[in-house]
C-alpha cells in the first residue's frame, strides 16, 4: 500500500492561516533567494510550497516544478503517461482537501477506451504521488471545484464524439439508455489517519449532447435566498440542466431536476431554422436540438444571477437561479464578440472578440450593478489600429480582481506574438497596462498565476510549448525571473495546460479565474 494511504496532515483553518503566511513568506523573496526546505506544518517530510503542475501533451505525462520564487524554481519530477493508461491529459482541478484531480481521455496502445479522472496526492511526499484513475463518463473535459462546498469536484463528460457513430454526445458508459451526456461527482475523501484516495459519489445523465460547462450558484451576503444549484450547458443540445446542489434537500440532492430551453424563434430564424418546438421541462427523452449554442456559463456574487453566451444566437442571457427565468441581457450581434469571462466580485462581465483585417483582439464590459450596455474600449497594444495586432488567447483575473493577464494566440496573421499582458484591473471598465511580457518564441503557451494573501497575485507561470521550459514571472514588476528548462515534452500547449497548486489555495478561495 502507498504511503499516502495514511495521510495524518489535517488541513484546519488554523493550520490553512498558517501555512498561508508561510508561503506568502516563500514568494516574497527577493531574488536570489529560495525556500529553506523546512518540513511542512504537521509535521510531514512533504511538501512545503507552491507547485507548478504542467501537462505535458507529446508525452502524455505530468511534470511538477517547484515554485520558489525568483529564482531556483525546478523540476521535481514526472507522472509518467503508464499511470494515466497512456492516454491524453486533460483539464486539471484542485480541491479543498488537498488532492489533484486530472481527466483522462482516450484509447490507449491496447487500443482500449480509457475515460477516467485520475487523482494525485500532492502534499504527503517530498514528490506528488499518482493514486487512483476513476471511472466517470465518456470523454470528461472540463473540471471543476464546487464553490459551495470545495471538497467536491464536478467533472463534466462530453460523450462519444467518434466518427461514423451513432451516439454522438452521449455517455456510452453510463447513460446508454438515457442518451446524452452526463456529469461525475468525486469526493476527495477527509484528511487524517487512514485517509483514502478520492472516490466517485455518482455520475447523473442530463440527457443532452455537447460541450459541457458549468456554473455554481449559491447564497451571497447580497443575495442569501440565491439557492445552490449547479448550471450545466451543453452546446449541441442548447439547453442547461440544473442540478440540485443543496444537502438540505434530501429527495433531490445532485439531481437533474430541470432543463432550460434555450430556443427562441428569432434565435433559429437567425441560424436559418424552422421556429422552436415545445420541448417538456423535464422529460426522461432528449429535447429537439436548436442552435444557441451555450457555451460560456458565469454566476455573479454581485447579482445573485447566472449569466450564459449563447454562440450562434450572438447573445449573452441572464438566469434567475430560483425561478429559472431566463432574461436576454446584450444582444452581440453587432460586435466582434464570442467569449467572456466575469471578475472575481461577480460586478463586471469581460468580453473579447476579435477582428480578422486587420488581426486584432478586442474588450469590452458590461457593469452588471449598474446595468449599463457594452463600454468597448481599446487596447493600443493589441487593437490592431497599429501594426501590433494580436490573435485572441486565453485570459486570467487574479482573485482579488487587481490585475487582469491576457495571453496572445500565436495564429500566424497576428504582428505580434508570443506576449503575456498584464493589465491593473482594479478600476474596471478601465484596464491599465503594466507591462507587455515577451515570451519564448514558441508553438504555444498556457499559463497560471499564484495567489496568495488577499488574493493578489504573487507570481505568474507559463509553459513554452516547443521549447519544453517553463517561464516564472514575478507578479510585481512582471518581469521574467528565470525560466525553468526541461519540463517536458511539448508542455502546456493546450488551454488550461498549466496549473499552479498551493497548500490552502482551495480553502483561502485564492484561484486565479478565467
Amino acid at each position: 500500500m502507498k504511503t499516502n494511504k495514511n495521510r495524518t496532515r489535517v488541513i484546519t483553518g488554523a493550520t490553512t492561516a498558517i501555512l498561508g503566511m508561510a508561503l506568502i513568506g516563500l514568494v516574497s523573496c527577493s531574488s536570489g533567494d529560495s525556500s529553506s526546505g523546512t518540513v511542512a506544518p504537521g509535521g510531514s517530510a512533504g511538501l512545503s510550497g507552491p507547485l507548478v503542475f504542467v501537462n505535458n501533451t507529446a508525452s502524455k505525462s505530468l511534470t511538477s516544478v517547484a515554485l520558489k520564487g525568483d529564482s531556483g524554481n525546478a523540476v521535481l519530477g514526472t507522472i509518467e503517461n503508464a499511470k494515466f493508461e497512456e492516454v491524453s491529459l486533460g483539464d486539471m482541478q484542485f480541491s479543498e482537501g488537498e488532492w489533484i484531480f486530472v481527466n483522462i481521455t482516450g484509447i490507449n496502445s491496447l487500443l482500449q477506451p480509457v475515460h477516467k479522472v485520475a487523482t494525485i496526492d500532492p502534499l504527503t511526499n517530498a514528490l506528488p504521488v499518482h493514486e487512483v484513475n476513476l471511472t466517470s463518463g465518456t470523454r470528461p473535459v472540463h473540471i471543476y471545484r464546487d464553490s459551495t462546498d470545495g471538497e467536491i469536484i464536478w467533472s463534466m463528460n462530453d460523450g462519444d464524439n467518434a466518427t461514423n457513430t451513432t451516439t454522438p454526445g452521449d455517455d456510452l458508459i453510463n447513460c446508454a439508455v438515457q442518451t446524452g451526456g452526463s456529469v461525475t461527482i468525486l469526493h476527495n475523501s477527509h484528511l487524517g489517519p487512514g485517509a483514502t484516495p478520492p472516490t466517485v459519489i455518482k455520475t447523473e445523465c442530463l440527457l443532452a449532447d455537447g460541450h459541457k460547462v458549468a456554473a455554481f450558484s449559491q447564497p451571497t451576503t447580497a443575495h442569501a435566498n440565491t439557492p445552490k444549484r449547479v448550471f450545466i450547458s451543453s452546446t449541441t443540445a442548447g439547453e442547461i440542466a440544473v442540478i440540485d446542489n443543496d444537502p438540505a434537500n434530501v429527495g433531490t440532492y445532485r439531481k437533474l431536476i430541470a432543463r432550460i430551453d434555450l430556443c427562441i424563434d428569432a434565435g433559429e430564424a437567425f441560424n436559418g431554422q424552422a421556429p422552436c418546438d415545445v420541448n417538456a421541462n423535464l422529460a426522461n427523452t432528449p429535447n429537439t436540438p436548436n442552435k444557441s449554442n451555450p457555451h460560456g456559463i458565469r454566476f455573479s456574487k454581485e447579482t445573485g444571477k447566472v449569466y450564459s453566451i449563447q454562440e450562434n444566437y450572438r447573445t449573452i442571457v441572464e438566469i434567475d437561479p430560483a425561478t429559472l427565468g431566463v432574461t436576454p441581457l446584450v444582444d452581440l450581434s453587432a460586435t466582434n464578440y464570442t467569449a467572456y469571462g466575469i471578475s472575481p466580485d461577480g460586478r463586471f462581465l469581460l468580453l473579447r472578440g476579435s477582428t480578422a483585417a486587420p488581426v486584432a483582439t478586442k474588450f469590452g464590459v458590461i457593469d452588471l450593478a449598474a446595468g449599463t450596455p457594452i463600454t468597448d474600449f481599446t487596447t493600443p497594444e493589441q487593437d490592431g489600429t497599429l501594426p501590433t495586432g494580436t490573435s485572441r488567447g486565453s485570459f486570467k483575473f487574479s482573485p482579488d480582481g487587481k490585475r487582469l493577464y491576457v495571453l496572445t494566440g500565436n495564429d500566424a496573421t497576428a504582428t505580434k506574438r508570443d506576449r503575456l499582458f498584464a493589465y491593473d484591473s482594479s478600476a474596471l471598465p478601465t484596464l491599465t497596462l503594466l507591462r507587455e511580457i515577451v515570451l519564448v518564441a514558441t508553438g504555444g503557451h498556457s499559463f497560471d498565476v499564484l495567489a496568495q494573501g488577499a488574493g493578489e497575485a504573487k507570481y505568474i507561470a507559463v509553459s513554452n510549448s516547443t521549447d519544453n521550459s517553463l517561464s516564472i514571472i514575478n507578479a510585481t514588476d512582471n518581469l521574467i525571473k528565470q525560466t525553468v528548462t526541461n519540463v517536458g515534452a511539448t508542455p502546456g500547449s493546450t488551454l488550461g495546460g498549466v496549473m499552479i497548486y498551493a497548500p490552502g489555495t482551495a480553502a483561502a478561495g485564492n484561484q486565479a479565474s478565467s
